[in-house]
C-alpha cells in the first residue's frame, strides 16, 4: 500500500490488491476513521462487487477500480438518489471527452447505436454494453445524510472478458487506444466531486436532474423487461424522487419499481 495527499486536498489510497475498495473504506469508518475526503484505489480486487448480487470482473492493472468518499451532510435522508444521480453525469461527462468523435450515435441505421447513456440507475453503457458501474453506500443521522462511499469500476484498456460477462466493453476496445490510468482518475475524482458538491444549490439538484434525464438509457423507447418475473413491453417515463423507475405498458398500465423488481432484457 502507498499513500499520497494532493489532488484537491483528497488522501488517496493505493493497493495493488485487496478484496474491495467499498469494504475497506467501510472498515475504516466503522473503525472511527473520518473518511470523507479520502481514496482507496486497487490494481486487483478480490471480491469486487456491484449492486446486488453482481461481480465486476477486471484483470490487473487493466481498469480503474476505486472508492471515494465524500461527505453529504448538506442531502436530506430522502434525497439518496441525487447522489447517484450526480456520480453517474460526473464519470458518463469525464468518458464523453475521453472518447471524443470515437464514440457517436451517428453511426448508419443497420449498425447499432454507439451513443453513452446512463443505465438506471447508475451503470454507464454504451449502446448496449456496459462500460462502468458503482455500488453507493450512505451512512444516516437522523433526517440527514452523513458520508457516502462510492465505489466505481471502469473498463479501460482491458481487451478480453469472461464469457460469464454479458455484455462488458472497454475504452480501449471503442477507441483501439490505450488510457493512462493515473490521468484519468484525477479527471473522475475532480468531476464527481465537482458534482456532488453540486447538489449543495437547488440550481445544482435541477442541473444535475436534467443532465441525468437526458442521458438516460431507453428513455422513452419501447424495450423488453423481467418484471417480476415477467416479460412485458413497457416504455421507461423516467423515475420518482426516490429513484424508482416510472414505466408503463402498452395498456398504459404504470408500474414503479426499485432494482430488486425489473430486469432490462439487453
Amino acid at each position: 500500500m502507498s499513500e499520497k495527499c494532493g489532488l484537491e486536498n483528497m488522501k488517496i489510497l493505493r493497493f495493488e490488491e485487496i478484496a474491495s475498495t467499498n469494504k475497506f473504506m467501510y472498515e475504516m469508518m466503522s473503525d472511527g476513521c473520518d473518511i470523507a475526503g479520502a481514496v482507496v484505489v486497487a490494481g486487483h480486487q478480490t471480491a469486487g462487487r456491484g449492486m446486488g448480487v453482481n461481480r465486476w470482473e477486471s484483470e490487473p492493472g487493466e481498469n480503474l477500480l476505486f472508492s471515494i468518499a465524500l461527505n453529504v451532510s448538506f442531502l436530506k435522508a430522502d434525497e439518496q438518489f441525487k447522489i447517484s444521480q450526480a456520480v453517474a453525469v460526473a464519470i458518463l461527462n469525464v468518458i464523453d471527452k475521453n472518447i471524443g468523435d470515437a464514440v457517436t450515435s451517428a453511426t448508419p441505421s443497420h449498425q447499432p447505436q454507439t451513443v453513452t447513456s446512463i443505465k438506471w440507475p447508475n451503470d454507464i453503457y454504451v449502446g448496449s454494453k456496459k462500460l462502468a458501474g458503482m455500488l453507493i453506500q450512505n451512512t444516516i443521522s437522523g433526517m440527514m445524510m452523513q458520508t457516502t462511499i462510492i465505489g466505481i469500476g471502469l473498463n479501460v484498456n482491458q481487451l478480453k472478458f469472461s464469457k460469464d460477462i454479458p455484455n462488458p466493453v472497454s475504452l480501449k476496445m471503442l477507441t483501439g487506444n490505450g488510457f493512462d490510468l493515473e490521468s484519468l482518475l484525477d479527471e473522475l475524482i475532480v468531476s464527481i466531486k465537482n458534482a456532488v458538491e453540486e447538489l449543495r444549490t437547488e440550481q445544482g439538484k435541477e442541473r444535475i436532474d436534467s443532465a441525468y434525464r437526458n442521458s438516460l438509457f431507453r428513455c422513452g423507447e419501447w424495450a423488453e423487461y423481467d418484471y417480476k418475473g415477467e416479460i412485458k413491453t413497457m416504455i421507461v417515463n423516467g423515475y420518482d424522487k426516490y429513484g424508482r423507475l416510472c414505466l408503463s405498458d402498452k395498456n398504459s398500465h404504470e408500474v414503479v419499481c426499485d432494482i430488486k423488481e425489473i430486469r432490462f432484457i439487453l
